[in-house]
């Protein structure tokens, strides 16, 4: 049998529901009760669950780590313009389900260097990236710390 994946838009009236709860993420410390929790891409379709994170040093979110549904790797995706619902308990990333899936993967107790950074921003088009170095990882529950 086969599931349907869940996606919080169905209806026209339920997409304005969940984009007036929604909160811009930019202090990574918000994340910490949403770690495990759902993240959905940009037309809020499931696509997996938020693993950990990356932060600047000034604290401010960089990198999300999405474990993917039925996938065992966690694929990097930029944390601008994600969002947090309190309501609906998850996270929403800016971008398609399936750029999400062919995002570069890494382990969420490693330190992210510079290269990966690149490859991730070239991977979803981000131009305007400076590296940031030094990034602290923040992992699940159920993650590695």
């Amino acid at each position: 049998m086969k599931t349907k994946r869940k996606n919080f838009f169905d209806k026209e009236a339920a997409d304005l529901d969940f984009l007036s709860d929604q909160i811009m993420v930019g202090e990574a410390s918000v994340l910490d009760d949403f770690l495990d929790e759902e993240v959905v891409d940009k037309q809020g379709t499931a696509i997996g669950t938020l693993e950990c994170y990356w932060e600047s040093p000034a604290g401010q979110l960089v990198f999300l780590g999405v474990k993917l549904k039925a996938k065992e790797s966690v694929r990097v995706v930029p944390g601008s313009k994600s969002q947090i619902s309190e309501r609906h308990s998850c996270i929403r990333v800016a971008f398609e389900g399936e750029e999400v899936a062919g995002a570069p993967t890494w382990e969420c107790d490693q330190e992210l260097d510079a290269r990966l950074e690149q490859a991730v921003n070239d991977h979803f088009g981000i131009d305007d990236a400076k590296p940031h170095g030094e990034l602290r990882h923040v992992a699940g529950r159920t993650g590695k710390d």
